[in-house]
């Protein structure tokens, strides 16, 4: 190759240092340490006879000249063998001369977890290469100053690079990144391969130097931008400028040339169609490099900066799971690269699960069915193993490719993610139960106010944690995150699968994040607590064999505690409500499902991400391109609970049919103790209104302290009243009511004749009202009430009553039910459902044509 070759470019001579063949000065003898006239003097001068050395002396100093002889030899042999080795790889290299292509392209084919074929993979084989003369020159100087900027200065190998390199495989046992000059990437993509091994590594460097001695610079710079990989199987620059822009690589603009060249970097991580914002970012830095290298001036990099990046679309896409298959492309090419991907003939056997894919997309589409609509993501990961079954990156692959499940800097969670705060708190001593102030609050923190919604229901009274989360309360999270401080709620949120880095702040509380969180990061984190604590990263490449069979890959997913088991079920008791009786009751499925909804400000995401002992899932809604505020979508504002949870549920039902309803599974360290549902105490037997709760076995509740005696009440002037409204303004006042049924002269059927304790005495809750009401007189056979119930239930559930058993003499005119929660109902048939567990007494009372009553009381065990 002659030294003096024309590069254009070229910011230098191109004659290789050393090339004149003037040999370089030798060494000269090393000097003695001391004469031999002197050796045998004082220091004062005088003379004496050399010492006699002993045998112990005699004998180190063979032994370390039997070392030097030894690392003498050891060092010839080494060299020997290395030189013997050079000159066997030497000959085994390739003809640079050669064609670059290594055989057959062999397709790589991708299958879902049970060998459906989910796509086939293959380079472009309609590649047209491109004389240099045609290139853009603002392309090729994008691809000098990002990927080699001493391109035109050295031999074809950077030996601080290659130091880099192997330190990183065999030290660090890491995968190299960089390093390598232009030289060696087109000799790795032509004719070495992407094996990750010193020898490898060495292969290269040696063809690199042959290549550059048979090659001009030019020549060189024309081969690697038609033979380079530019993603979504495009290799070569005109390939690159079809698949992004729709045209020849000769009509691009310096942005579309820096969009380009940032690509070669990471197609799977910088790809306009993966991660828009990425994409930008990564050109950017290439026009900086551009301007920094003096290739373009000050203005053209803010113009070019400032310019959009405007793509044409994917052609071809996969058929069946196109965000899922793109997301394994761009983890396959990170392992194998992309030559081996697209050329070497891969069976790579995913985690997907075609059925529950197709019932993902099903899922979004049905309830997404609008032109205009939204986007929307769904992931949906099996707790306690990692493995990914179904995700669904946006409405439409066709018009959008970027992966919102995935990519980018994520979306804020809202809501979603009080569950982290609720771990944490948990975790911290934090009562379930314990109550806070519901109301608006103005909360002071450093010199800041931090302004916060209340209850929905108004009111701002102290309310539970428990019914807090159901429901959502912004103001009750606010102070429980500052009570436990927001540095424990980030350490638990990355544990339990979100990303490092999230900035300690007391609006995380809300869901208030500086950057934002994916849908995948959110079904790990829920899988966490689906799994009782444990976390599994999540994963989508089950194994990878080659075309021979081997196997070159198989997941071993990683697994480790990430929150005390008890705290975890005792999360998903809470996050339960929220589906029975709180925000998600729009994604009931069932069966038990735990699960919690995110709105955030402007309503410009929205999330339900929630979970099973099967499956855990993640579903997001909003506008990909802005952050656009989704206050009409088929005529209402987007919340967690509306569309999200529909999706969630709808998928849920679907992926899950015909598997068994489970239960999660409880651990050790909880104890059940009936509460006040006032203050989240212990109850007394004072207490208006109890319950069940759920805690910590070592964090049981003291006593209430409010209701220590009866409540002072004031009996309420019943008499002239029908029976039914006095019972119900008893019930009103959680005042116990005794009907007695007599014939009062003058006083019709059914209506209060009398009253014990009279009207305006002071009562408890534990006084007993007692009523007298009148037959009538008509009749002196009095009705009979029956009915038929079951005697146990789930909370939440509707339950059915029949009183058609009921007799008369005459014939029965009204049937009234009361349900022992305050509830009632006319009719001879109804249906009740109790929000919380208990036992509840069901009373029927039959009225008779005469007016006459009569009265059947049954009790339930609702769990």
């Amino acid at each position: 190759m002659s030294a003096n070759r024309s590069t254009s470019g070229s910011r230098g001579s191109d004659t290789r240092s050393g090339a004149s063949g003037t040999r370089p000065p030798q060494p000269t003898a090393r000097p003695r340490s001391r004469s031999a006239a002197t050796q045998g003097k004082t220091r004062a001068g005088a003379t004496r006879a050399p010492a006699v050395r002993s045998n112990s002396e005699r004998g180190r100093g063979g032994f370390w000249r039997g070392l030097g002889l030894f690392v003498l030899a050891a060092v010839v042999a080494v060299l020997v063998i290395g030189g013997i080795v050079y000159a066997s790889m030497a000959a085994s290299l390739p003809d640079p001369n050669a064609a670059a292509a290594r055989g057959r392209d062999q397709s790589t084919v991708i299958t879902d977890r049970d060998g459906q074929v989910l796509t086939k993979l293959f380079a472009e084989q309609n590649r047209i290469d491109q004389p240099l003369s045609k290139i853009p020159v603002e392309l090729q100087k994008a691809v000098i100053s990002t990927e080699d900027q001493r391109f035109y200065e050295h031999t074809g190998v950077d030996p601080l690079g290659i130091a880099r390199a192997v330190v990183m495989d065999v030290v660090l046992r890491r995968k190299a990144q960089g390093g390598s000059t232009i030289t060696q990437q087109y000799v790795k993509q032509a004719f070495v391969g992407d094996e990750s091994s010193i020898k490898r590594k060495v292969r290269e460097a040696m063809l690199a130097q042959r290549v550059e001695k048979r090659y001009s610079k030019n020549q060189i710079l024309e081969f690697y931008l038609n033979t380079i990989y530019f993603g979504h199987g495009a290799y070569g620059v005109e390939s690159a400028s079809q698949v992004y822009f729709g045209t020849s690589v000769e009509k691009l603009t310096l942005p579309q040339s820096a969009m380009i060249a940032g690509v070669i970097k990471s197609p799977g991580r910088y790809s306009p169609y993966l991660d828009p914002v990425a994409a930008k970012q990564r050109r950017d830095t290439v026009l900086a490099q551009m301007r920094d290298e003096g290739y373009i001036t000050a203005a053209q990099y803010a113009t070019a900066s400032q310019t959009k990046i405007e793509t044409v679309g994917l052609k071809s896409a996969p058929a069946l799971a196109p965000y899922f298959v793109e997301w394994v492309k761009s983890e396959l090419t990170d392992r194998f690269g992309s030559d081996q991907l697209y050329r070497g003939g891969l069976v790579v056997k995913t985690t997907l699960d075609l059925s529950a894919q197709k019932a993902a997309e099903k899922s979004i589409a049905a309830i997404l069915n609008r032109k205009a609509d939204p986007s929307a993501a769904l992931v949906s990961v099996k707790p306690g193993t990692g493995e990914v079954v179904a995700m669904v990156g946006g409405r439409d692959f066709k018009t959008q490719q970027f992966n919102a499940a995935v990519q980018g800097n994520g979306r804020q969670p809202g809501s979603s993610f009080k569950p982290f705060v609720l771990i944490a708190a948990l975790g911290e001593g934090v009562s379930p139960e314990q109550t806070f102030a519901s109301g608006p609050a103005k909360l002071t923190v450093g010199d800041q106010v931090w302004r916060v919604t209340g209850a929905h229901t108004g009111g701002g009274g102290p309310m539970r944690l428990r019914p807090a989360t159901e429901q959502s309360v912004n103001s009750v999270y606010a102070r429980l995150i500052l009570k436990i401080t927001p540095d424990k709620v980030v350490a638990i949120a990355e544990k339990m699968g979100l990303h490092k880095g999230i900035t300690p702040v007391p609006a995380i509380a809300l869901g208030g994040l500086e950057g934002g969180v994916t849908p995948l990061e959110m079904a790990d984190a829920y899988a966490t607590l689906a799994a009782g604590g444990k976390r599994t990263e999540p994963f989508g490449v089950a194994e990878v064999r080659n075309a021979e069979g081997t196997v070159l890959f198989s997941a071993k997913p990683k697994t480790e505690s990430a929150i005390d088991p008890a705290i975890a079920y005792l999360t998903t008791d809470i996050l339960k409500g929220v589906i029975k009786r709180g925000t998600g009751t729009a994604a009931a499925i069932s069966r038990p499902a735990a699960g919690k909804t995110g709105t955030t400000q402007q309503y410009r995401d929205a999330w339900f991400v929630g979970y099973t002992p099967d499956l855990a899932t993640a579903v997001w809604m909003g506008y990909t391109a802005e952050q656009e505020a989704m206050t009409n979508v088929h005529g209402r504002a987007v919340t967690g609970g509306s569309f999200p949870a529909q999706i969630w549920a709808r998928f849920m039902r679907a992926a899950l049919a015909g598997m068994p309803s489970k239960e999660f599974s409880r651990p050790k360290g909880l104890a059940r103790q009936t509460i006040c549902l006032e203050t989240g105490l212990a109850a007394t037997e004072f207490c208006p209104k109890t319950g069940p709760g759920l805690f910590l076995t070592e964090l049981t509740p003291k006593t209430c302290t409010k209701h220590t005696a009866p409540e002072k009440l004031i009996v309420p002037d019943l008499v002239g009243m029908t029976k039914e409204a006095a019972l119900a303004a008893l019930a009103k006042l959680k005042l116990t009511a005794k009907v007695i049924d007599e014939d009062v002269v003058g006083v019709d059927a059914g209506v209060v004749a009398d009253q014990t304790p009279n009207a305006g005495s002071v009562a408890t809750s534990q006084t007993v009202v007692t009523l007298t009401v009148s037959t009538g007189g008509a009749s002196k056979v009095p009705p009979k009430a029956a009915f038929s119930m079951p005697t146990q239930a789930q909370a939440g559930d509707k339950v059915s009553v029949d009183g058609s058993a009921s007799t008369s003499d005459g014939s029965i005119v009204t049937w009234y039910w009361e349900f022992g929660d305050g509830a009632t109902a006319k009719g001879k048939t109804a249906s009740h459902s109790w929000a919380d567990p208990g036992s509840y007494e069901v009373t029927l009372w039959v009225t008779d044509s005469a007016g006459q009553q009569a009265s059947l009381t049954k009790t339930i065990e609702v769990r």
